[in-house]
């Protein structure tokens, strides 16, 4: 299976879905098909787990992702080939708001480059918790995003998390620190 959901056969029939999880799934490549007319409506989802889905290089397209209204936890862990969460897409907004997206967890990413690569603003007024935890090609956030409030950032397992409301910043140090970190490694072995 290289595409669980074709915009062209389930339309409608996903108004409903709360929850999606996925696992395991090695030749998956995308989890929805472009959708440029905004005909998929996920409304009512609340959690999506993403697990060792190695073929995947994003989660959503822009189009679905707007429409993630009721969106309240993403976690994204170990897929080896994701570049970006949310994919780049040409379509008429130019804001996705995460109305309630509370907790975002991006594990044992190396691909990630970045949560999404285009200009649209990003907009999270309900985050609560960031865990980017070993996404070490990850050097910005998004171009342009909106955190009116300070949010627990956890950059390691099992360290205390540091407060942020910068979340291009957060990821800046976070890039940094693992730098410094492989720098000395290096250098402790020499």
């Amino acid at each position: 299976m290289k595409t669980i959901f074709d915009v062209k056969c389930t339309k409608d029939t996903l108004v409903s879905l709360k929850k999606l999880v996925l696992s395991k799934l090695p030749n998956l490549e995308n989890v929805w098909n472009e959708d440029p007319q905004g005909i998929l409506r996920m409304q009512h989802l609340k959690e999506v787990h993403v697990n060792e889905c190695k073929g995947l290089s994003s989660v959503f397209p822009a189009s679905v992702a707007k429409d993630l209204m009721k969106l309240e936890d993403l976690v994204v862990e170990d897929c080896e080939g994701l570049m970006t969460i949310v994919a780049e897409e040409c379509i008429e907004d130019e804001e996705i708001i995460f109305e309630r997206l509370q907790v975002l967890h991006l594990k044992r990413l190396k691909e990630l480059m970045c949560f999404y690569a285009g200009n649209f603003t990003l907009t999270f007024p309900s985050l609560k918790e960031v865990h980017v935890i070993k996404c070490s090609s990850m050097k910005t956030f998004s171009a342009v995003n909106k955190i009116n409030h300070l949010t627990k950032w956890y950059s390691a397992e099992y360290v205390k998390p540091r407060l942020e409301s910068d979340l291009n910043f957060a990821v800046r140090r976070n890039f940094e620190e693992e730098v410094h970190i492989l720098l000395r490694l290096n250098l402790d072995r020499e």
